[in-house]
């Protein structure tokens, strides 16, 4: 049976609103909300373990509003990751700021990772559990992480190396913010923020010069 048999409207297309009746009142567009239901949901119990069925109740839409937006939930995935990877640009701002020293912006990218953990209802890195839900690594979505996972990579290797410090630091570091990541739900998110943060200012300081 379709939606307009139902007696409701049926939904429409992402951006478009009924003539008349914009309005602090109108829900976001069908696009919007299957976003942020399935944001939440993949976050909080899995990918995998996340059926259309479940978004579209919790979005408050229809299969058919849901395929209308997005072609499959591949693509829905896809979507919601690439989305978590722009969020990433607090990373970008800080690593470009040259109002600070590379030693700086090293620090500031730690602390960054360590307030992450801190996060409420943080249980690791949407990327990190996106890339143990898919072993394939031509998967869309595993791209997608793997791809985030490796400028990670880069940006801290680049920003040691303007420090005057080796390359691997980098990789010291970033196996340091991963490892806080993973261990939180296990440790405590308080307790693996300051143990990040100890350890990698100490690695820190021992290894740049002066």
């Amino acid at each position: 049976m379709s939606e307009a048999r139902t007696g409701q409207a049926p939904d429409r297309e992402p951006g478009r609103q009924a003539a008349g009746k914009a309005g602090p009142s109108d829900k976001p567009p069908v696009a919007q909300r299957v976003r942020d239901a399935a944001r939440e949901l993949f976050y909080r119990q899995g990918i995998h373990a996340t059926g259309v069925d479940e978004i579209c109740r919790a979005a408050g839409t229809t299969k058919m509003g849901l395929y209308r937006a997005y072609p499959s939930k591949d693509a829905l995935i896809e979507t919601i990751l690439q989305e978590r990877c722009d969020a990433q640009e607090k990373l970008a701002c800080i690593t470009g700021d040259r109002s600070l020293s590379p030693r700086e912006r090293l620090l500031a990218c730690v602390n960054m990772a360590a307030a992450t953990v801190l996060t409420p209802g943080f249980r690791g890195c949407p990327l990190g559990l996106a890339i143990a839900e898919f072993p394939d690594p031509h998967h869309p979505a595993r791209q997608v992480a793997d791809h985030h996972k490796q400028v990670m990579r880069e940006t801290l290797r680049c920003l040691c190396a303007e420090a005057g410090a080796p390359a691997t630091l980098g990789d010291s570091l970033q196996l340091l913010i991963e490892g806080a990541f993973a261990v939180a739900p296990a440790l405590g998110n308080e307790a693996a923020s300051r143990a990040l943060e100890s350890s990698a200012h100490t690695l820190i300081e021992a290894s740049l010069p002066g």
